[in-house]
Order: C-alpha cells, then structure tokens, then sequence
C-alpha cells in the first residue's frame, strides 16, 4: 500500500540568470506526517516548496525537469488550478501573499473564490481566527500590523480552505516564543487531529523537534532522508552562537536617548512614554509580544514617521532638526524585511548605491563592494538581482549594504529571519567585531539566543510601554517567564 502523499523523482531547477539551484533530488512525503526540509540558506528549499505548489514555473518562471508526484498524479506539467484547494502553501515572506486590506477580507477571499455561502464564510473567519489566537485582529487593517501579526494571518487564510497538504516556508520565523510556541502546537494538532500532511522548512529547530516525524536534508550533493534523533542532537551541538562578553559599565555617553515618546496611527495609540537610551558601544535588544510596537518605534528613529508627543535625539541632536542624509549618516537600519531596502537591478549595485550617494571615488567603492561581497558570503551572487536571492540571502545583502557605510549605529530588525544558524554564527562574529571598534547597535528580535549571547541590555516592550529594562545574565530569561509568561 502506497503511503506517499508526495514523491519527488529526479527533479532539477535552473533560473536563466542563476543557473542550476538543484539537481536530480529525489524524496518521499509520508500521509499524516510533519516533514522538515533542512538544509543552508541558499540552497534551494523555497524554491522546492514553489515548484511543489506550482508558482514555480506557473508564474515564476523556471526551467524543471523531473517528476512531482502527488496524490500519484505527476502534476509537474501541470497547473496551479491542479492542486488549489488540496494543496496550501504558507509563503516565506507573509506579505507577498496577502491581497486585501483587512484581515476578514483577506481570510474570506480564497473562500469567496470557492464560491463559499457568506454566512458560512463568516462562521470559517471566526473559527479559523479562533484557531491562530488572532480574533482579536479581525477587524484591523493589514497595513498597520506587525510582522508577525501578518503572518499568523497569512496561515488563517490557507486554514480556512482547509487544504490536505500543507506547505509552509518558515511559519514561525517572525513569532516572539509564546506565539511560536502556539503556531507549533497547532501544527501538530492539524497532524493530529485533522489528519493534515506537513511539509515545512524552518529554522527554529529546537521548538519544532518534538512533532518532526521525518527530517529531509537538502545540500548540494540531493535531498537525503537522515535519522531524526541524529539530526537534531547534531544541530542542537553545532547551532550553538558565540557569546560576547557582557559591559559592566553602561554609562558611556548615550548615542541615542529617547525622552516620553507617544505615537499613534488613525485606529489608535501604538506607543505610550517611551524612554531609554543607547550607549556608544553597547549591544541592546528591544523584545516583545508581536504587535507591543516594536518595528513602529525603529521607524521613529530612523524619521520615517514623526512622534505625537516627546523626542528623540541622535548623538544629542533632536531627529526632527535632521535631514534624512545626516540622519542616515550616523544611522544604520536594517528593515525586517529586507527586500524594503532593495532599488538597485544587482546585488553589487545595492552595495555600492550609499557609496557613490556619498561620493566615494570609484576604486573605493570597487574594493569595499568586492570585500563585503566576500564577507557575506555573495561574491557568486553578486550580477543577480537582490529580489531572486535566497531569504537568508536577502538578510546578508541587506545587512552588508549598511555595515559597508560604517555608521556608528545599527539598527537591526528582525536579523535571525532566514538565517541558518551557520550564517548567523559569521553574522554575529562580524557585529563582535564593529562592536569592539565602538559601534552601538540596537536589536529588535525574538530570539532570546541570540539576546543572551549577544546583548548587554534588553529593553522589554508590551502593549506599547516598556515594562521592564535590564542588564543580560543567566537568570534574565527565566525572570521575564516569570514576570510577563512571555519568554522562556
């Protein structure tokens, strides 16, 4: 008896501009089982979820050969209309699946495309909502949530059609611990209790390893199936991030001090007396629930919204008195999702651009661009567009295009997103090392590793106040737990 839900025989994918991304990969997808895609950043893995679900070569072209069986029906000469509705497919970026402008009209519009009775619609919406611990959310618009907020949407929306297979790209990356600890337990409910075949890439291994039935690992040589428990103890070894020696003494002078700071979009406050500082030379986090107003507030500081009330002041300048040149001359913002940042047509152009605004001479700017290609590991990407690059990819170009103008402060939102944790070591080693010749830098993450091992400081924000500011030791974690039953 078969009990494949999918097989995949010898398939290959090449792009015109890029080349082959894999070759001949051959697996099995086993009915009512979580299967975890692993393999680098890079290597290919999203582009295997697209070519499953169809977008790929349906409408991101793309040249493939080989077999995709599924249901035992080859559908790789086939359609997206092949597999809708039977096959959903969680992208790795929310937003670039999300269509509407509220979260209700974007859950009902896969259900009205299906021609869905509109009281039943409604009773799905609430019940799917229900489901992702967002019905809280229904009503708001999409444009004003959080990253995370977005995708938990973007899950309600593939739940609602209640599909039989499951794809999905990095579902918790953009989670603070609590929510992944949640979109986990309803992943293996969907296993469990639903009957729901899981195909899923993610690189929160240690929060999934306990519902993964079967670990596929995509490298350069195939898809290799590997045993399990040898998987997970050997990355739990090997994922390990280097710990940077704590400051005792964070009273240097503030880079950045933000004095009862309010703010607020049309449907109401986000930000409520917001104060704390940054010391030149310091490493801090800012953490939080998704939606506390995180990513709002680096908007502040880099001037790209204006505050309600209060200020903040860059090297004892008030922002609001600053061009955005002077600002983004001392300034460094790495966005959360890094395809915001990208204009230029290659990878090389995007690193050059802040130079040549600058006016670099042109063997500078050679030279730098050729030494951060290096550093970041992207000198064989550099004639691509940043657009096609891998997600990890995407996180190295974007953080390479500020580190290369030598601020003396970055802000990185979100850094961890699409990373393996090999990359994230090498990222890391390089913030050490700015670090150490004095440039502060500011977190914005829910990956309490890298927090321990990165931080002097964490700055604690929920509900758009901060409850709690304190210096990193062992026991900060388990006191959040305790004090907020956010982290742990």
């Amino acid at each position: 008896m078969n009990n494949s839900m999918l097989q995949i025989k010898n398939l290959s994918l090449a792009f015109p501009e890029q080349g082959i991304i894999f070759n001949d990969i051959s697996f099995r997808v086993r009915k009512n089982t979580i299967t975890l895609l692993s393999g680098k950043s890079g290597v290919g893995k999203s582009s295997l979820l697209m070519c499953i679900a169809r977008v790929i070569p349906n409408i991101v072209k793309g040249d493939i050969k080989g077999e995709i069986i599924y249901k035992n029906t080859n559908i790789e000469n086939k359609g997206i209309e092949a597999v809708s509705g039977s096959i959903g497919y969680m992208f790795q970026d929310p937003e670039s699946q999300l269509c509407s402008f509220t979260v209700e009209d974007e859950i009902a519009f896969g259900l009205e495309n299906l021609n869905i009775a509109p009281n039943e619609i409604d009773r799905i919406i609430g019940e799917t909502l229900s489901r992702t611990g967002i019905r809280s959310l229904r009503k708001r618009n999409l444009n004003q949530l959080s990253g995370g907020e977005k995708q938990k949407v973007a899950l309600s929306s593939i739940l609602a059609l209640d599909p039989e297979f499951i794809i999905m790209d990095e579902p918790t990356a953009n989670l603070d611990p609590k929510s992944t600890r949640e979109i986990v337990d309803l992943i293996r409910k969907l296993r469990d209790d639903m009957g729901k075949t899981i195909l899923i890439v993610e690189h929160k291994v240690r929060e999934i390893r306990n519902i993964v039935d079967d670990v596929i690992d995509l490298n350069e040589h195939g898809a290799i199936k590997v045993d399990k428990d040898e998987f997970f103890e050997n990355h739990l070894k090997e994922s390990q991030l280097p710990v940077k020696k704590k400051k005792e003494d964070l009273k240097g002078d503030p880079v950045i001090q933000i004095e009862n700071l309010y703010f607020s979009y049309k449907d109401g406050e986000v930000l409520r007396d917001i104060n704390f500082s940054l010391s030149k030379g310091e490493i801090a986090a800012i953490i939080g629930p998704n939606g506390a107003g995180k990513s709002t507030l680096t908007k502040l500081l880099m001037g790209l919204l204006k505050p309600c009330k209060g200020r903040i002041l860059l090297n004892n300048t008030d922002i609001s008195r600053m061009s955005p040149m002077d600002i983004g001359k001392n300034l460094g913002l790495v966005f959360q999702n890094p395809e915001h940042q990208f204009i230029k047509m290659t990878v090389e152009e995007e690193l050059a651009l802040s130079l040549e605004l600058r006016g670099a001479p042109p063997e500078e700017i050679s030279s730098k661009v050729d030494y951060y290609l290096n550093l970041f590991n992207l000198s064989n990407q550099r004639k691509m567009n940043p657009f096609s690059l891998s997600q990890g990819q995407k996180r190295r170009l974007s953080t390479a295009s500020m580190m290369i103008n030598g601020q003396p402060i970055l802000i990185l939102d979100e850094p961890t997103y699409g990373q393996d944790r090999e990359n994230l070591q090498e990222l890391l080693n390089l913030l050490y090392n700015i670090n150490e010749n004095g440039v502060s830098i500011l977190m914005i993450t829910h990956d309490m590793d890298l927090v321990s091992s990165s931080c002097d400081r964490y700055i604690y924000l929920e509900n758009g106040e901060i409850k709690h500011i304190g210096k990193m030791g062992p026991e900060s974690i388990d006191n959040l737990e305790r004090e907020f039953g956010v982290y742990g």
